[in-house]
């Protein structure tokens, strides 16, 4: 079976239960078959004769079918909260396209737009002329209720002021346009509490898993699930390096006789990927003041691999690498991570060294710098 958007999980579902044997056969293989023809033809008849010769050549090497409901089941819910966070970024971006052109000053009115008492403020007033006919005791009344008391006079006032500043006359098709605005609202309100629902609903799942990776640094249930939901079940790979190599973090080998080389992976599961490089990344950071490393052992391995000649893309992914590792042991055993705090200590000591040694040396070319300008005057 090739499953194509899915369509054949059912089936395979199907057979499964009646004990059939099921292989999967992925389409990139059947793609390759069909670029073997000088004309390449793409129907159901000929997909079906790629599919069948395909099998008969790799019927070894071609893995089984496996169902594996739970993972299938949280990867379709990520997959969901994924859609409603794009479609809640695309209306909010349509939100800020229609209400500047009312309130040119709108982010000075909130700190936060998307709060509750901002968005119940621009549904009931999208345009300023709304607000000729509000008293200030009506206006106070409101944001009271709205924010829970956070906001009082002092903020209407604020408000009513803002306004004054870029008082904007009644347009034409002002009221058809408010229409748009309240729409607008009412579709991120909706969405924020399917966010709320659909998450919720992961964390189940993931409860119902077991998995522990959500107590890796900067991780939580719901981050945890977007990594869990593409890796499946962990039992699929038989090594971390197998792992890597399907998250496109191994390189790919490029031989010939006596040279070998290694060559960057553009393949694999491009999201799963994604994932780790942000874990990475985060994994690097210093602070604002660059003296307190999240990662003090990600860190020093980073900057040994950057002294051994390699660039910095180069040295996350070998970070990236380090992470799946952990990431691997940590699934397969099921077990908590557990932070080496020793040797985080010792590697956020070296660094704070290294730290200072290079801000003197900063200091001693500054004052150099300083002493030539002076004898060239």
């Amino acid at each position: 079976m090739e499953d194509t958007k899915h369509l054949g999980y059912g089936l395979a579902t199907y057979l499964l239960e009646k004990n059939y044997l099921v292989k999967h056969i992925n389409s990139n293989l059947t793609y390759v078959e069909r670029k073997k023809n000088p004309i390449i033809t793409k129907n159901d008849e000929f997909d079906s004769m790629c599919i069948a010769k395909v099998l008969l050549d790799e019927l070894d090497n071609i893995p089984f079918a496996e169902t594996d409901e739970i993972y299938w089941t949280l990867k379709q819910l990520v997959k969901m909260r994924v859609s409603i966070v794009e479609n809640n970024i695309e209306n909010k971006n349509k939100f800020h396209a229609q209400i500047m052109h009312h309130y040119p000053n709108y982010k000075k009115l909130f700190s936060c737009t998307y709060s509750n008492t901002s968005l119940e403020f621009f549904k009931k007033y999208p345009s300023p002329n709304l607000l000729k006919g509000t008293s200030i005791t009506e206006l106070i009344e409101f944001l009271t209720i709205h924010s829970k008391g956070r906001f009082t006079h002092k903020k209407a006032n604020e408000i009513l002021e803002l306004i004054q500043e870029n008082d904007i006359c009644n347009q034409s098709y002002q009221s058809e346009r408010n229409v748009i605005i309240t729409l607008l609202i009412n579709q991120i309100q909706n969405n924020e509490t399917k966010l709320i629902e659909i998450e919720n609903e992961i964390i189940k799942v993931y409860d119902k898993i077991g998995c522990t990776l959500h107590t890796y640094p900067c991780l939580d249930k719901i981050s945890a699930s977007y990594i869990l939901a593409e890796i499946g079940n962990i039992n699929r790979f038989i090594s971390s390096a197998k792992l890597a190599k399907y998250a496109g973090i191994a390189p790919i080998e490029r031989s010939s006789g006596s040279i070998e080389k290694g060559l960057k992976n553009e393949f694999g599961n491009r999201d799963l990927n994604t994932f780790i490089y942000k874990l990475a990344c985060r994994s690097l950071l210093t602070g604002r003041y660059k003296d307190k490393p999240f990662n003090a052992i990600f860190l020093d391995y980073y900057n040994k691999k950057i002294s051994e000649g390699k660039t910095k893309h180069q040295a996350i992914i070998c970070v990236m690498r380090r992470i799946t590792n952990i990431l691997y042991t940590m699934l397969k055993n099921n077990i908590d991570y557990v932070h080496p705090q020793e040797l985080s200590n010792q590697c956020t000591k070296n660094y704070l060294e290294n730290k200072a040694k290079e801000e003197e040396k900063q200091k001693k070319k500054q004052a150099k710098k300083k002493e030539k300008s002076l004898l060239y005057q």
